[in-house]
């Protein structure tokens, strides 16, 4: 079993993402320790970007908060992060390891679209798997230290599973699109640094399995999935 981290401030991203999204929590802590503080703050700054999406009430609004994002982002390359709990993460741990703030970049791409889709669809769909969970995943494959191109495929599955979860703030995603991804082939032979993202896009596949059959989806966290990422971290299958 992974060690285990006790957040003491909400402000803390690893508080974020344990509150808010207890699957990555739990595949984080099967990181190295000297590198979970760079997939904490990684994974906080996805969902910074999703809450401005969830409590937008007006596009233009939504777009001028995601612009603050993008440009922020953008300035931690040359110049020191604000006084932000995520971005000063991002700063302190994950530029270190060879992430940068322009790669980050398209994370605000990709969650700008669903506030200006109608529905995603084909290349628009595809363009933002690839900005949200490609770029993240990507980011996190950096920060781990091994290649990248098998982190993106697993961060689209990833992020089309993010698109059916309850609550999830998004246009409606085409159905036949959606069983096109799901049915593409995970990659197989991951680096062992790798699987647990493997996880976290096998628990997507099987909850975009269920909601396209209008079944309950998956609980984020509960013992089903806790059993099924420590058999993946540890076999690979």
């Amino acid at each position: 079993m992974p060690g285990t981290i006790e957040p003491k401030d909400v402000s803390d991203p690893a508080a974020m993402v344990r509150a808010r999204d207890r699957d990555r929590y739990l595949a984080t802590l099967y990181a190295p320790a000297a590198v979970r503080p760079a997939l904490f703050a990684l994974h906080a700054l996805d969902l910074e970007l999703a809450a401005v999406v969830a409590t937008t009430t007006e596009a233009m609004l939504g777009e001028i908060r995601l612009a603050w994002w993008r440009e922020a982002l953008s300035r931690l390359d040359t110049a020191p992060p604000p006084p932000q709990p995520t971005l000063a993460a991002l700063g302190r741990h994950a530029l270190p390891l060879g992430v940068t703030g322009r790669a980050l970049e398209p994370l605000e791409d990709g969650f700008l679209s669903l506030l200006l889709e109608e529905r995603l669809a084909g290349k628009t769909l595809d363009d933002h798997l690839d900005r949200r969970g490609g770029t993240l995943f990507g980011a996190c494959a950096t920060a781990l230290g091994v290649a990248q191109a098998s982190a993106q495929v697993l961060g689209r599955v990833w992020a089309l599973g993010q698109l059916v979860r309850p609550g999830a703030r998004a246009p409606p995603v085409d159905p036949d699109d959606a069983r096109r991804i799901a049915a593409i082939a995970l990659p197989a032979h991951l680096v062992p640094a790798l699987r647990p993202l493997a996880a976290l896009a096998d628990f997507a596949v099987a909850d975009i399995a269920r909601a396209l059959g209008d079944r309950p989806l998956g609980v984020p966290g509960s013992a089903g999935r806790q059993a099924r990422l420590a058999w993946r971290v540890a076999t690979g299958r």
